[in-house]
């Protein structure tokens, strides 16, 4: 067998190798069982509406909220709804309002992960810098439910949480996979504020995620490799 053939069967060795050993530094499960959230808003009372899940022409037509809107009154504390790892943060400008994005993604496990966008809607420098500050946050930093990842602050311009929760890499509906405490929350609210929690959807297909086609195209493209190399020698 030559290097080239060696060399090519150790790939998928060394890809496996990379994908453990990074789940175990960043202390990512290697499973991918469904979770089962907490409300990621202890103060509820400061909630005044909801905005769904999958809400039609949001923003654009032809465009699905892919989250829910928590909508708040006064400032709120925000905190991990499930065991993980934080595995970026990031400060974005909203390409629709023009505000700031503040971005905290957890991993849950290899397939689920939840974002928590902080939109407090200021638009100036002074501000934004404050609601910078008042996130408390590292890359690889552990959390369990209930640690408190930082606070929220209210302006007169819809301040609110964007929530979401993807399954390789596509975002499917919180309310869908949160306790029922969790789940009682989010009706207390939508009744309460006449709101709804989300429009129907379809689920996903798990094996049309991106990251399932980057995996099934990746290995067919190896196949094919191998295969050409294993012509090229007879």
């Amino acid at each position: 067998m030559n290097k080239k053939l060696k060399l090519l069967l150790l790939i998928p060795i060394l890809v496996i190798g990379i994908v453990v050993g990074y789940s175990n530094g960043m202390g990512i499960p290697l499973r991918t069982a469904e979770p089962d959230l907490v409300f990621p808003i202890p103060e509820s009372d400061k909630i005044t509406r909801l905005s769904a899940y999958h809400t039609p022409d949001w923003g654009e037509p032809g465009v699905f909220h892919n989250g829910i809107d928590l909508v708040i009154s006064e400032n709120v504390t925000i905190i991990s709804p499930d065991f993980g790892t934080i595995v970026s943060y990031s400060e974005n400008v909203n390409p629709y309002a023009g505000n700031i994005l503040f971005v905290i993604a957890i991993a849950i496990n290899l397939a689920w992960e939840v974002h928590l966008v902080l939109e407090p809607g200021f638009q100036d420098t002074t501000n934004n810098s404050l609601q910078s500050s008042l996130i408390d946050v590292t890359v690889g930093q552990q959390v369990v439910p209930g640690d408190e990842l930082g606070t929220l602050l209210f302006s007169e311009h819809y301040p609110h949480l964007h929530y979401m929760l993807l399954h390789f890499g596509v975002d499917v509906c919180a309310y869908n996979y949160s306790s029922p405490l969790a789940q009682m929350t989010f009706n207390d609210i939508a009744t309460d504020s006449n709101s709804t929690i989300l429009f129907p959807y379809s689920a996903p297909n798990p094996i049309l995620s991106p990251v399932s086609l980057v995996i099934i195209g990746g290995s067919v493209i190896y196949l094919l490799i191998v295969l050409g190399v294993f012509r090229s020698r007879k």
